[in-house]
């Protein structure tokens, strides 16, 4: 049996920096501490990767690989890291793959003498990052925020206390402070040329090629399922947000999706942004996620006038009670508001509901599936809930038996549930998940919408695609 490298065998004069997502059994999407499987042929880029191009490629030589969407083997990973040599690895994992990609990094870690400094970013080592690298030799370093320069600094030899930096010292673990910034951040401009970024789509786009930008950073909302409010909450400087867009034009980038986790919290500062991006005549069409407690008319007009045409938009269930014990903050009068003004605006949504919080009964997921029915968002994501770690759900499941702390491989996008509820075995509830999607999917109403809602050949091609594939989940 090999044994794992020593930590004594990292390299510590670091030049030379890749940035790798790892290749996989399916195609992973992994970015700002979430992951899961593409329910179809969709694949967005390594967004946390093309973030931390912009912050490091002022100290190092940078290459990148993103092994998913050039569907590359481990061995051809292998063999190109060998090519490379890097000095570091910074790399992405999640809970829907860490041990596949584990699996490969260890090799890597084995097979290269001396051994790159291998840093880790993802939900699992967001959310146990100590714990891991405890654990496995090779991990040297972990981060927990990748909008911050503190990773250029530990790369070039820093070391002391790191807010957002867990890394290893004399074979002890040196934690990250964790403390939450609220300052305005700025980003220096990525280097996106690094990346196949003319290769990735986004189910709900309509324009390529399209680029991710943040113009906030974290979440000021604290839903027990989601590790997003353990992010701490930030603005971006607008300026400084205004000047990526410019730089994404010139790239040739026709489309962005706003990657903010809530789009359009602090009122005023969105007008503002948005009113610059008018001035400024970008002309790019967006996407963005928001809350229906968030959204009015007011920033719904100016958000189309500046070219916004769909929002992502969490609706999760038809139970206000459900939707209260698990502190999401809204309910079905305020999400019925919310959908239309969408409409009256003519802005998409696409709702993503959560079915099998524990309290989730067949009865209430039958209610949900009526509710989206009724709601009839321009597109639905009807998502089984899986404990992810580091939140107060995952806490409570434990706590509660529903689930083993060793279950850490997690998808809450086409994989078979992963626990029993009182009141619904993995059975049923898989059952009513392929029912929510066919009975939304399959109606005539959504079918004409949608093929008379094509505007681009583009659009066509990836309704025919990912609807099909979306379907083929449900017969599994």
């Amino acid at each position: 049996m090999n044994s794992e490298p020593k930590s004594g065998a990292v390299k510590r004069d670091i030049k030379k920096v890749l940035l790798l997502n790892p290749p996989g059994e399916n195609i992973y999407l992994r970015d700002y501490f979430c992951s899961h499987a593409s329910k179809a042929s969709y694949y967005w880029g390594p967004f946390d990767l093309i973030v931390l191009s912009g912050i490091l490629k002022e100290h190092f030589s940078l290459s990148a690989l993103d092994a998913i969407i050039l569907r590359s083997k481990p061995h051809q990973v292998l063999r190109y890291v060998k090519e490379q040599s890097p000095d570091a690895i910074i790399f992405l994992t999640g809970a829907v793959s860490w041990v596949e990609d584990f699996r490969l990094l260890k090799q890597i870690a084995e097979q290269l003498n001396p051994r790159p400094v291998m840093v880790g970013i993802g939900d699992i080592l967001f959310a146990e990052g100590d714990e891991y690298l405890r654990k496995y030799e090779f991990l040297d370093a972990v981060i927990t925020d990748f909008t911050s320069s503190e990773i250029s600094d530990y790369l070039q030899g820093k070391r002391g206390e790191f807010r957002t930096i867990s890394y290893k010292a004399n074979g002890k673990v040196v934690s990250a402070t964790r403390l939450k910034r609220v300052d305005e951040f700025s980003l220096p401009l990525p280097r996106y040329e690094l990346f196949p970024f003319k290769k990735y789509r986004i189910p709900h786009g309509i324009r390529i090629p399209y680029a991710g930008i943040l113009t906030d950073y974290g979440c000021a909302y604290h839903c027990d399922y989601c590790i997003g409010g353990e992010l701490g909450f930030r603005l971006r400087n607008i300026d400084n947000t205004i000047e990526e867009m410019k730089y994404l034009k010139s790239l040739g980038i026709k489309e962005l999706w706003i990657k903010d986790l809530t789009f359009g919290v602090n009122k005023q500062r969105t007008l503002t942004l948005l009113e610059r991006m008018l001035q400024e005549e970008l002309n790019l069409s967006w996407v963005c996620l928001s809350r229906a407690n968030v959204i009015d008319e007011e920033r719904l007009k100016l958000m189309k006038r500046a070219g916004c045409h769909t929002i992502q938009m969490g609706v999760e269930t038809a139970s206000d009670e459900l939707l209260s014990k698990y502190s999401k903050g809204i309910n079905r009068d305020i999400v019925r508001r919310a959908m239309e003004l969408c409409k009256k605006v003519n802005i998409r949504v696409l709702a993503h509901f959560m079915l099998g919080l524990p309290g989730d009964t067949e009865e209430n997921i039958r209610r949900t599936i009526q509710y989206a029915l009724e709601l009839d968002p321009y597109f639905a994501s009807f998502n089984i809930v899986m404990p992810r770690m580091g939140t107060k759900f995952r806490e409570k499941a434990l706590k509660e038996g529903l689930v083993d702390k060793d279950v850490t491989v997690l998808d809450n996008s086409i994989s078979y549930p992963v626990y029993d509820t009182p009141e619904l075995s993995r059975e049923q509830l898989w059952r009513l998940r392929n029912l929510a999607i066919r009975r939304f999917h399959l109606r005539p109403r959504f079918i004409v919408r949608r093929l008379f809602g094509v505007r681009s050949f583009y659009e066509l091609r990836t309704l025919f695609s990912q609807g099909f594939s979306l379907l083929l989940t449900t017969w599994r």
